[in-house]
């Protein structure tokens, strides 16, 4: 028998046995890409769709086939490749594939993440540091990172893989600062870093991959190029204490805070202007809007305004807010306080802003009347009791007094360029009929209240109106009133 044909007889059932397996690394570094593969031998071969292991995204990078056929039996066999990358220890899970109509399963496999230690060359360095270690949450460090490389290193290209700062608010300061000392050129970069929370808190070594030209390795050939290798360089690790800032507290660093109006004193219906303007050296962004709470007002308030800028390697800026007041009555802008920790003096301390009387004028006043009663059983004994009347209508009231106010006064116009050009005798204005079917003194002084400030007559009798109602002839006062409007000078204005 041909010894080959016995080969084939023997081994043949092991070919074309199914077989799966996984290939992966033992170990990684934090944020690495990490590349395993899942191979299959055997017909028919289908893979589950792999879109996470232990909690990290996987991404498929592509698939590689090969067939063979043995005495007319084809075998196929298919390798995928999978790239992940993770921040701490994993697992890959055993996954089931089809091969041939059966299920066969891969092994599971822990893959250890690995500290990463500073690169130690004479051709490349890469250093990170703060200006500051202790400190506060919300304040503000200055990290700066310096790369230097040999010029002789025949550096093809550098691929920086930018500082991820958890647990920190980063801005970055400049743009890449470039200088050549001796041999070395040499590369710095800064942020600005603002701790989030307290405690213990590291910032993790920065890497950047060199790419360099590959002696030991030559093309040949006219369409042929430089060999490069790639080298991983890492920089040290920073390890920060950060304190907690007081309860309730945000803000750290030194702050003085301002406030100015436009004016004391407005018309019913103006509005005031009130800006509040915060500043110093600290964590300015992180001022909350300010709202303002003033009753029986409107307040319209714009965004805030924040520049920023950094002294003497402190951060900080301005922080201004303005805002549109209007009432119908007087009121007062309260103070505004800001509370901060003050690092010098170890304490928290408490700014604030003056507040503001706004007079209205034409609002409605209060009004106070002395009564003298006598005690029933003692004829010769006088008592003094306190009667106020607070004449108060809704938002729905007013705006229908408005506008009854605008109708009445269209029509009484209307009503003065009519009997300017004639002279028969006209019927009562509307204005007129209202006044004459009023039954009480409180239903004529909602009519006569849109009218105060035209007529010092009628003024006073409104005043009348509102402090002594109760004592006042109705019927010789509308009287009055209608005698009033018969002056032509007063219609005009009404």
């Amino acid at each position: 028998m041909n010894f080959n044909k016995i080969f084939i007889l023997l081994f043949l059932p092991y070919i074309l046995y199914a077989n799966v397996s996984l290939s992966a690394p033992d170990s990684f570094f934090k944020g690495d890409q990490i590349i395993f593969k899942i191979t299959a031998s055997g017909g028919d071969v289908r893979f589950p769709k792999i879109s996470n292991v232990d909690g990290n995204i996987v991404q498929n990078a592509g698939t590689s086939s090969q067939t063979t056929v043995i005495n007319g039996t084809r075998s196929q066999k298919l390798i995928k490749t999978f790239v992940v990358r993770a921040n701490k220890d994993f697992t890959i899970p055993s996954f089931k594939i089809e091969v041939g109509g059966k299920i066969e399963k891969t092994k599971p496999k822990t893959l250890k993440m690995k500290l990463v230690k500073k690169t130690i060359s004479s051709d490349y360095d890469i250093e990170i540091k703060v200006d500051k270690k202790n400190i506060y949450v919300g304040e503000n460090i200055i990290f700066t990172l310096k790369f230097k490389y040999n010029k002789n290193a025949q550096i093809v290209d550098l691929s920086f893989h930018k500082p991820t700062f958890d647990n920190f608010w980063a801005k970055e300061l400049k743009a890449n600062k470039q200088t050549s000392q001796g041999e070395f050129i040499v590369q710095e970069l800064k942020y600005l870093l603002f701790p989030q929370k307290s405690g213990i808190i590291n910032i993790d070594p920065v890497r950047i991959d060199a790419v360099t030209l590959d002696s030991s390795k030559q093309n040949y050939g006219f369409f042929s190029s430089n060999a490069t290798k790639s080298t991983p360089i890492y920089s040290n690790r920073l390890v920060l204490d950060i304190k907690p800032l007081p309860k309730d507290i945000k803000l750290i660093g030194d702050f003085e805070i301002s406030s100015t109006i436009d004016k004391t004193s407005v018309n019913s219906g103006d509005a005031v202007s009130y800006k509040v303007t915060i500043k110093g050296r600290g964590n300015v962004d992180d001022i909350d809007e300010i709202k303002l709470n003033i009753p029986n007002t409107t307040i319209y308030d714009n965004p805030s305004k924040k520049e920023f800028n950094i002294k003497d390697g402190l951060y900080g800026g301005v922080f201004s807010k303005t805002y549109s007041i209007v009432s119908q009555n007087s009121f007062e802008i309260p103070s505004i306080s800001l509370n901060y920790f003050d690092k010098k003096t170890n304490s928290v301390k408490t700014i604030k802003t003056k507040n503001y009387k706004i007079d209205v004028k034409g609002a409605v006043k209060k009004t106070t009347v002395l009564e003298v009663a006598k005690e029933e059983n003692s004829p010769t004994f006088t008592k003094e009791k306190l009667v106020t009347k607070i004449i108060t209508t809704s938002d729905n009231q007013k705006i229908i007094f408005f506008i009854l106010g605008m109708i009445v006064a269209s029509i009484v116009i209307s009503l003065y360029l009519i009997l300017k050009n004639k002279t028969t005798k006209k019927e009562d204005t509307p204005l007129e009929k209202l006044i004459k079917n009023c039954k009480s003194t409180d239903e004529l002084l909602k009519v006569l209240v849109v009218y105060i400030n035209i007529d010092k007559q009628l003024d006073k009798i409104i005043y009348n109106l509102e402090t002594t109602s109760s004592s006042i002839e109705l019927k010789k006062t509308k009287k009055d009133i209608l005698s009033i409007l018969k002056d032509k000078t007063l219609k005009v204005k009404f």
